[in-house]
């Protein structure tokens, strides 16, 4: 599809890959994007073309309600997501795993649900902003790999569902970001936001449906493809 002229909704758009999304989808000509963010007053635009809209991906009563708003739309981006960086066997993890899944993958889910009459009465895509560790885990961060992977399994199956439909479904699966999220990572390499929602967009055109983005992304999905366990190892020993 092309993102000129398109009329998009983004989950997850007050900072970070969100707001590089809100701010690339205008500058490509999109004729409107709705912004989802739990406070409005932190939209960073003024662009006439950003309908802010209050979202809790947790919530579906705002869930429902932004659907019903946004019934225009033709481009779905869930970028909505959390990392606690909680490793197994510490008191937090049980609830970090609970908030990850409620977010990561219900909140995606019940999001891609609730738009799918839109997507497919309007036809277009929608794009799911996951991970390169919905492919592998790395170790402390377990819980978040097992909610992307999840994440990453239920759009796969979105796919089937919405092909005959004419709608496109992305996996987009970066390497560490740039970004608060991630601030506690140390000396990992970190792609910038608008890296991802480049490579994102350019997929919207060019037909690529996993996306991986970032050299570490494609060489874990480069590995996985000839040795599973080396990846694995490999993650194993840094994390």
């Amino acid at each position: 599809m092309q993102v000129e002229g398109s009329i998009a909704f983004v989950s997850g758009a007050n900072r970070g890959v969100g707001a590089c999304f809100v701010r690339t989808l205008l500058a490509q000509g999109a004729q409107k994007v709705y912004a989802g963010v739990r406070d409005v007053a932190l939209v960073p635009t003024n662009d006439s073309r950003v309908i802010p809209v209050k979202l809790d991906v947790t919530d579906a009563g705002d869930i429902a309600l932004a659907a019903a708003l946004a019934g225009d739309v033709d481009l779905l981006v869930n970028n909505a997501g959390v990392n606690r960086i909680v490793p197994p066997f510490s008191d937090r993890h049980l609830d970090a795993a609970r908030a990850e899944m409620e977010v990561n993958y219900f909140g995606t889910l019940n999001m891609t649900l609730a738009f799918a009459p839109a997507l497919k009465r309007n036809g277009g895509a929608l794009v799911n902003v996951l991970s390169i560790l919905a492919r592998a885990t790395l170790p402390a961060m377990t819980s978040l790999s097992a909610s992307k992977a999840a994440a990453l399994r239920m759009t796969e199956g979105i796919r089937a569902e919405l092909v005959a439909h004419g709608v496109r479904v992305l996996a987009v699966m970066p390497g560490a970001i740039d970004t608060d999220m991630s601030r506690d990572l140390g000396d990992t390499p970190k792609l910038a936001p608008s890296e991802v929602v480049l490579a994102t967009l350019a997929a919207l055109g060019d037909g690529t449906d996993d996306v991986y983005v970032g050299e570490m992304a494609k060489q874990i999905a480069s590995g996985l493809a000839t040795d599973r366990s080396a990846v694995l190892r490999r993650l194993a020993a840094n994390g």
